[in-house]
């Protein structure tokens, strides 16, 4: 019933608010009994008291007043005592009217009344002793005030002492009802607080331990989580809000366990992709070594045609002024031109290989550029998690600011991977530019030997024809000394194009060194983060 802590405090406020609706109703009610009571002690007891004593104290002036009547001779003097007697008597009716309408019970009124019978009576035997005096008779008026009217006088004091003293025991006895109600209701009002104070108290009690425990269960689950151990389940009764609670907590370390799978799965991913990309600079790299000494060797070789060339062209130009060993020469000549033949052949076949390690090289390179793009993939879907990680971190709230730091530095991993692929590609883009521009040259360049060789073997058939018939060495000298010269120029090109070929086979040494430690940068930004990720302890 009461599962949520708002109804437990409602039920709790409700509770204190009719303990403290009964302790006002109790006090309220004693109060206005109290209150009855005085305006009884007041208005009737004590007010009954002071017209019985002020009724007191005129029936005696009525005496005293009458004793003056016989003392008096003048008539005159006595019509004034008259008047005040009458006065007296009229203020006697009055408080005893005053009375009557005072009493409230039955006994109360029987007194009133009996006082007012004794009052007539009293005022009958004054009026006798009275009338006795004006008609002369001082001694029977001097017997009627010593006999029957004093004794109606007594008698009515006695009778409104009697009220007066009823009254006051009245009064008294009101008093201790007072006192005794009085007490009672301090009583229970202390007791009703006592019960309100402990009542109060126990469910105080209650709920806070309702709401603490529960509370101190999820604080320890987000404590683990926050020190990386997702491996408890959030195995917590509780009811309401903190059901909810427990829920969203569970849902949020279900939701940072698979982030962290996600992001393992991803670094180990990019750790496979390194490697696999490593193999290849590394393969890049050893082939770009022999290129570059095969590309030495062709400079050797170009260097050493070039010579060979220009000293044929020494020969011919010697030849021309030595037509008598033209024989000798020509042979020489002969064997010359088939070793350069033979060399020029060699250099076609290692500028062929040559092309063919660049077209190699090349393929390498739109191979290293298809990881790059899987490496820059899987760092956006690494940079997007992080990004889940860390709106996953802010709905925690201050228990997943941990967390959210870890998932920062995930993110700026990603980010730094970003560049570094980035970087990679366009050096893998410029390997594959620059590979396109050699192969082209070298296609160039396996051009121009096929025109050198077969210039060769247009010269070997002149030093033939020479050898055989030595009278047109002169003429045939002539041609192969042009031909020599432009076979000098034709090396000398070829020897620049080697030159070229060794200037890019050394850029794309470097290159593949460069590609091999920006791979070595990307493994290690993958370890760093599964290392992060490894701090986790997951179910």
């Amino acid at each position: 019933m009461f599962t949520s802590i708002k109804s437990r405090l409602r039920a709790s406020y409700i509770l204190l608010l009719v303990l403290l609706v009964m302790i006002s109703g109790l006090s309220i009610s004693r109060l206005q009994s109290l209150n009855t009571n005085l305006e009884e002690i007041v208005e009737e007891n004590a007010a009954l008291v002071e017209l019985s004593s002020e009724l007191n104290i005129q029936a005696e002036s009525l005496a005293s007043r009458l004793l003056l009547l016989f003392v008096l001779e003048e008539r005159d003097q006595r019509v004034d005592i008259y008047k005040e007697i009458d006065q007296r008597n009229a203020r006697m009716d009055a408080i005893l009217e005053e009375m009557q309408a005072l009493v409230t019970t039955q006994q109360g009124s029987s007194l009133v009344t009996k006082l007012a019978a004794q009052k007539t009576a009293y005022q009958a035997e004054l009026q006798s002793t009275v009338e006795a005096i004006e008609f002369g008779e001082q001694s029977d008026a001097k017997m009627q005030m010593a006999g029957p009217t004093r004794q109606a006088l007594q008698t009515f004091l006695d009778q409104a002492n009697q009220l007066s003293e009823r009254q006051r025991s009245m009064m008294a006895k009101n008093q201790q009802d007072v006192l005794y109600e009085t007490e009672t209701a301090s009583i229970i009002t202390i007791v009703a607080g006592i019960t309100a104070i402990i009542a109060g108290l126990v469910m105080s009690i209650l709920i806070t331990n309702s709401i603490v425990t529960p509370l101190k269960q999820v604080i320890t689950l987000l404590t683990n989580v926050a020190k990386g151990d997702l491996s408890h389940k959030a195995n917590i009764q509780a009811k309401g809000e903190f059901e909810e609670l427990v829920s969203s907590v569970e849902s949020m370390r279900n939701g940072l366990i698979e982030v962290i799978k996600r992001i393992d799965s991803s670094a180990q991913t990019v750790v496979t992709s390194t490697e696999n990309m490593g193999h290849t600079v590394n393969q890049v790299h050893t082939s770009s070594h022999t290129q570059d000494s095969m590309a030495s060797e062709i400079e050797s070789s170009v260097n050493g045609l070039t010579d060979d060339i220009r000293s044929m062209a020494s020969h011919v130009s010697v030849s021309r002024n030595q037509a008598q060993t033209a024989h000798e020469l020509a042979q020489k000549g002969s064997s010359v031109i088939s070793a350069t033949s033979k060399d020029i052949i060699s250099v076609a076949s290692y500028i062929d290989e040559t092309s063919q390690a660049v077209a190699k090289l090349n393929e390498d390179a739109a191979e290293v550029a298809e990881f790059v793009t899987n490496i820059r993939n899987i760092a956006e879907q690494t940079n997007l998690l992080a990004l889940n990680a860390s709106i996953e971190a802010a709905r925690a709230g201050e228990s997943g600011r941990g967390f959210a730091v870890v998932a920062d530095e995930v993110r700026n991993l990603a980010n730094n991977t970003a560049d570094v692929t980035e970087s990679i590609d366009k050096i893998i883009t410029s390997i594959s530019t620059q590979a396109s521009q050699v192969s082209k040259e070298m296609e160039h360049g396996q051009e121009k030997m096929r025109q050198g060789v077969a210039q060769i073997d247009s010269v070997v058939e002149p030093l033939s024809q020479l050898e055989q018939d030595s009278a047109q060495s002169l003429e045939s000298l002539d041609n192969l000394n042009q031909l020599a010269q432009h076979q000098a120029e034709e090396a000398e090109g070829i020897a620049n194009r080697i030159r070229e070929i060794v200037a890019a086979t050394q850029e794309n040494n470097l290159a593949a060194k460069t590609l091999a430690s920006l791979s070595d940068d990307l493994t290690g930004a993958a370890n760093a983060t599964q290392s992060a990720t490894s701090t986790f302890r997951l179910p």
